[in-house]
Parts: structure tokens; C-alpha cells; sequence
């Protein structure tokens, strides 16, 4: 095979990895290898599938041929390495923004791409599984014009995109709107997006302190992590502007115990805490088989013989006084989630399967 084929063979499997991914709804595509194999796998709906095999031959190019899309550097196969390409249906017009990390493992480097929502679409709070409830909390949040909004819950259950949310209701011309993120998700017109970079000595408090300077009205933190930043973060919010982040916690309740232990005291979150939340993404039951899979129907179309297909959030939202008082009226996220079960949305199981032992 001549060297213009073999580059033709790499950009075209490259290509078809892509678009088998976004065609799946697939949330990361992860290129390994193995002792005789080059293995991808793609997530959806939070669990990886096997999407193809390769020959081992082929997979130093393909790296090779991620890389040089990513920006990186192709000789550099010791060290980690982190950048963004795009991929896209038009090979010569990709448009969707994705986050590359390549590793060395034992038989060859390992990529991790994550497939970043590149469009601001279906940012709307009502569509992210809040109960009414729930809902009318948050809304009540959100028209504050200063305080302090908590998402709280693990890697992966949706805390970035309620906070999109919430902003995309604030998204008004009247507000002057600065997000803190790692990394920049979604890119929102009229909000003022800074990247997180700390190689180049932007972290988090020193952002933080930078957008308090340009006459922001609401804040967006990516993530509460140390000490520093939750006390820029809670003196914002006492200081006329609505600051909104995430923390991580096992419940809604943990955000109470998890920002004392970075060093803020109980006055000071009783006078600027609004409402904290938690939640998870349980599998919805498909609507069209109902997950009942029989000898007659082995294989729904719909949902490819699994049961589930997509996601919907399960959250618990309490309002300062339920945060602060325990003893008050709550609805749990298990709750919540058993609502879903009543009305044929999830299952049982899936919702167990979720909780697990962070609840």
C-alpha cells in the first residue's frame, strides 16, 4: 500500500469512528490498545459500548492522525496530553467541539475524546427532570439578585447542565453574565465564558477575582474546590452579586457539611446560601417496547434490545430553610425518583442502579 493510500485508510477510519459516535448519541469515544487489537469504545446514556476493532498495526497512525488534529505534539508519546479538535457528519465542515486526553498504557497510547454540545439548545429548566416543586424553588433562586446557588452530585450526573440552565433563563441584555469552567462546554452567546487555565496562572480564585472587577450581576463557578475559592465565591454572593456552582457531594444536605469544611462558617452560609440540589441521570425505559423484551420482540428497534433509551434527571432541591433545618419537609431524591417509577418513566432497578451508595 502506498503512503497517500495508508494516510487515506487512518483520515477515513478516523472519520467513520467520528460519525458512528454521533449517529450512537455517544457522549465519549475511548481508542485503547490491546496486546493484538485496537479497541473503541463509545459511552451513551453513561455506559460504554464496543464500537469497533482494529488491527494493532493501525493504531499508532490513528493516534498519530488524533493528535495532529488535536494540536499536539506526535513525538511526545511518554507524557500525557490534553487539546480539542472537531469532528462533524461533513468532513469538510466539522462543527462540533470535542476534548482530547491521550495517555501511555502498557501496549500503546489511549484517547479519550469527549463530545462536547456545541449549540446552546434545550436549555430550559423545565426540561431537565425537575418536579413542579422543585421547579418553583429554583425560579424563586433565580429571581434573587444576590446569594448563592448549589449543584451538588458526582462525576457525570448533569451539574453542568443545570447550571447552563440557570443561565440561559438569566440570559437577559440587562445582566452582565461571567462563567468560570472547566472546560467550556457550551457556548452561550451574551455570557462572558472564561476558561480555566492554570498552567498559565488562571485558576479559579484568580478568574474569580479578576470578573469581580468587570461589574458582573451573576457568576458561574464551575466548581467550588478548595478553600480560596469558596470564600470569594460565598463573599460574592454577600456582596450584591448571584453566584451559581457546583460542589461534590453525596446529597443536598453534604453541601452544608462540605462548605465548612473549606473553612466557611454557618453565618456565613445562612446569609447567602439560596437553594442547594442533587441529582443523578437514571435510564429512561423506552416508550416503545416498555423494557419488556420477548422471544416474539428480542430486538426494539428503538432501543437496540436494551430497555432504556437516553436519560432524565432525578433531583432533590431544597431551599435554605430545609438545607438549615433538617428537620423540615423534604422531598428526597429517592422520592423524586419513585415519582418517575410511578408514572412508567424509569424502573425500579434503574433507579437503585443510580442511587447506589451515594444516597
Amino acid at each position: 500500500m502506498s503512503q497517500s493510500q495508508d494516510d487515506s485508510l487512518i483520515v477515513r477510519t478516523w472519520f467513520e469512528i467520528a460519525v458512528n459516535a454521533l449517529n450512537s448519541g455517544a457522549s465519549d469515544i475511548h481508542i485503547e490498545a490491546r496486546t493484538q487489537e485496537t479497541l473503541v469504545r463509545i459511552r451513551v446514556d453513561g455506559e460504554l459500548q464496543v464500537q469497533a476493532h482494529y488491527p494493532i498495526d493501525l493504531h499508532e497512525r490513528l493516534i498519530t492522525r488524533i493528535k495532529i488534529l488535536a494540536r499536539l505534539d506526535i513525538a511526545e508519546k511518554r507524557l500525557p496530553q490534553d487539546g480539542r479538535l472537531y469532528i462533524g457528519h461533513d468532513f469538510t465542515r466539522p462543527n462540533i467541539d470535542c476534548r482530547v486526553s491521550i495517555i501511555p498504557t502498557l501496549h500503546g497510547e489511549k484517547a479519550v475524546i469527549r463530545i462536547l454540545p456545541s449549540q446552546a439548545e434545550d436549555l430550559a429548566l423545565d426540561q431537565i427532570g425537575l418536579l413542579p416543586t422543585q421547579l418553583e424553588i429554583f425560579q424563586s433562586a433565580l429571581q434573587q439578585t444576590n446569594g448563592l446557588i448549589l449543584v451538588t452530585g458526582p462525576t457525570g450526573s448533569g451539574k453542568t447542565r443545570t447550571l447552563y440552565c440557570c443561565l440561559s433563563a438569566l440570559n437577559q441584555s440587562h445582566r452582565n453574565l461571567c462563567s468560570i469552567e472547566d472546560p467550556i462546554e457550551i457556548r452561550l452567546p451574551g455570557v462572558n465564558q472564561v476558561a480555566y487555565h492554570p498552567r498559565a496562572g488562571l485558576d479559579f480564585p484568580v478568574i474569580i477575582r479578576a470578573l469581580l472587577r468587570q461589574d458582573p450581576d451573576v457568576i458561574m463557578i464551575g466548581e467550588i474546590r478548595d478553600a480560596a475559592t469558596a470564600q470569594l465565591a460565598t463573599q460574592a454572593a454577600q456582596t450584591g452579586h448571584l453566584v451559581l456552582s457546583t460542589l461534590h457531594t453525596r446529597n443536598a444536605h453534604g453541601a452544608l457539611a462540605r462548605l465548612k469544611s473549606l473553612g466557611i462558617d454557618y453565618e456565613t452560609i445562612e446569609s447567602c446560601l439560596l437553594c442547594a440540589s442533587s441529582q443523578r441521570l437514571v435510564r429512561r425505559t423506552c416508550t416503545r417496547c416498555h423494557g419488556i423484551l420477548t422471544p416474539i420482540n428480542p430486538a426494539c428497534l428503538a432501543c437496540k434490545g436494551h430497555g432504556k433509551v437516553g436519560r432524565v434527571g432525578v433531583h432533590e432541591v431544597f431551599n435554605k430553610s430545609q438545607i438549615l433545618n433538617p428537620d423540615s419537609a423534604h422531598l428526597f431524591m429517592r422520592d423524586a425518583g419513585m415519582e418517575y417509577v410511578s408514572q412508567g418513566l424509569i424502573s425500579q432497578e434503574s433507579l437503585e442502579a443510580e442511587l447506589g451508595t451515594w444516597q
